[in-house]
């Protein structure tokens, strides 16, 4: 993820740049119909009985809410997905992501507002089910930041390609990104209900994300104390 920090300087608000770059990310996806993002078989059934005796891969659907605020940020993603597990117990899916912004203000009284083309984008899910609890990466793509900055009484306006749309939907603890930042995957309990997370890659930077997912097919819950 991109370690970029905007620092207010007496005149004028200088961008610094981390040495992390952002040009291997995947290219973004077009959104998705709600459809792909349910568990229900799509499209009409197969022949007579070959749908009901064929065994169906182990489906969840769930939702997720983060927020990252602190530095320049002040964002919230909102999103829906879904994941199979297979009996090798690696994890595959897809997530539909929202993104939203608010004014985020820096010491010294400068005002960040941060918007992002696109502010909706789909990302694969890969993982693996560990024991009784899933470890989910949620992917990232590329999004084109555009900032106004009010520092001082001035107001500036600029835009930055090639970042990361995910940056302010707390990515940080909802992706592995060893060895540069110790974040991800996110844990969840294999079992219906929610769970929260939370990070920082430093600085006053803070992200939370609150996951929920419940078992729509074929799951394997955990078994209950005897």
């Amino acid at each position: 993820m991109s370690g970029n920090v905007f620092r207010c300087c007496a005149r004028r608000c200088v961008l610094a740049t981390a040495s992390v770059l952002l040009l291997t990310f995947p290219a973004v996806a077009r959104a998705q119909g709600a459809g792909s993002l349910s568990c229900n078989p799509e499209g009409p059934p197969g022949p007579s009985g070959a749908s009901a005796s064929e065994p169906q891969p182990e489906c969840w659907e769930g939702t997720l809410q983060a927020h990252a605020q602190g530095n320049i940020y002040n964002d919230t993603a909102d999103g829906k997905f879904k994941f199979m597990a297979a009996d090798d117990d690696t994890v595959n899916g897809t997530a539909h992501i929202r993104m939203s912004h608010a004014p985020a203000t820096m010491p010294g009284g400068c005002i960040f507002t941060r918007s992002q083309d696109p502010e909706e984008f789909d990302v694969t899910i890969d993982g693996r089910r560990s024991g009784d609890r899933f470890e989910l990466n949620f992917g990232t793509a590329l999004a084109t930041y555009t900032i106004t900055t009010q520092c001082q009484g001035r107001s500036d306006t600029g835009s930055l390609a090639g970042m990361d749309a995910f940056m302010g939907g707390s990515d940080l603890v909802l992706r592995d990104n060893r060895p540069a930042l110790q974040g991800g995957p996110a844990k969840v309990p294999a079992e219906d209900g929610s769970t929260t997370l939370h990070g920082s890659p430093g600085g006053d930077l803070r992200m939370t994300a609150t996951i929920h997912i419940t078992c729509k097919r074929g799951c394997i819950l955990p078994r209950a104390a005897d």
